[in-house]
């Protein structure tokens, strides 16, 4: 085998040449690969060695992040190798010893036309406030989706756009807006004190990437900023609609009780988007995406708590810019371009 360095960069224009979006590797097992949704196996007799991931994660860590890992026993974080390998590292342990996961971030910023929400949805963004939540399992495209709904606004419109990113993946040029991306960590030292600035500030869009510590601290002011006339973005990690409203009726927090979260997020509100990516034929990836828009009836039965009666109204809205996940799926097998052994889950087809 070549030198654990020598090893990795093969590796990573393995990743370019097969076109995979993640690389994982394991001590005492072979580098895995995933290209279009699926896994596949570097070489089944190519196992990686303590040692050997010892000196890969030391090519690329510096001490203060060395010291994190050490500390945290992991570390999330972007970097970029080369000129057009820029990767979201996640450098954890498990039975004692460490593992290596690196997603690729692609070029560029995906055009909002070209991801598969309604039209009427993607135009009412052009007037959006309150609170969007867009959720999704880990790699479903959260972060592609929300990219592009912050560009096309910085393309046209005269927006103040902050981003809460923990790390920071995509870069925004500023065009028609001024977009302000604040790294957890290394800009602001938490969420919390990066909304506190927000709401002191002038400001027209904030994205808040997925806060995995402390969020029932992070939700008043996250709630307080949305009430306010400005659109405020929230990555959740939820497989739809009703689970992402869940995980946040069901936030303990001290200063507000389960009645006030349930009246506030229903005033502030604007919808959510729910997605996931299937394998297709074409060897690629195909979206499936749920859109929820707040109505009267939906604003009613988030302040009832009866959010599992959602899943009605979305799919009696289709008028308003509404579409089911069922429905979503439905519609890219009936097209032909995913086959029925690719869709997990209960969806009834």
């Amino acid at each position: 085998m070549d030198s654990p360095i020598d090893f990795f960069k093969g590796l990573l224009l393995d990743m370019a040449k097969k076109n995979a979006s993640s690389l994982h590797l394991v001590i005492g097992s072979s580098p895995l690969l995933r290209v279009n949704g699926r896994f596949i196996t570097q070489s089944e007799e190519l196992v990686v060695k303590k040692e050997d991931m010892d000196k890969i994660i030391h090519s690329f860590l510096t001490e203060n992040e060395l010291r994190v890992l050490e500390d945290k026993r992991e570390i999330v974080l972007v970097k970029d190798f080369g000129e057009n390998f820029r990767f979201r590292i996640n450098v954890f342990y498990q039975k004692d010893n460490p593992s290596l996961s690196l997603n690729y971030i692609s070029e560029g910023i995906v055009d909002l036309e070209k991801i598969g929400l309604p039209l009427n949805f993607k135009k009412s963004l052009e007037r959006a406030v309150g609170l969007l939540l867009v959720a999704g399992p880990p790699s479903s495209g959260k972060t592609t989706t929300i990219s592009s709904i912050i560009e096309r606004i910085n393309h046209d419109q005269r927006k103040y756009i902050l981003t809460l990113e923990n790390p920071t993946e995509k870069i925004f040029v500023n065009k028609k807006s001024i977009v302000v991306q604040r790294q957890i960590g290394k800009d602001v030292n938490s969420f919390v004190g990066g909304l506190k600035h927000c709401l002191d500030e002038d400001v027209d869009v904030v994205y808040i990437d997925e806060i995995r510590e402390d969020f029932e601290v992070a939700l008043p002011y996250i709630l307080e900023l949305a009430s306010g006339n400005t659109l405020v973005i929230l990555e959740v990690n939820a497989e739809n609609s009703i689970r992402a409203l869940e995980k946040i009726l069901n936030v303990s927090c001290k200063n507000l009780s389960k009645e006030s979260v349930h009246y506030m997020l229903a005033d502030v509100l604007y919808g959510v988007i729910a997605q996931k990516l299937i394998p297709n034929r074409e060897n690629g990836l195909s979206l499936a995406v749920e859109v929820l828009v707040s109505n009267f009836a939906v604003k009613s039965l988030v302040r009832e708590g009866s959010i599992y009666q959602l899943e009605t109204v979305i799919q009696n809205s289709g008028e308003e810019g509404m579409v089911s996940m069922e429905k979503s799926i439905k519609d890219l097998l009936m097209s032909g371009e995913i086959d029925r052994q690719d869709v997990s889950g209960d969806i009834e087809l």
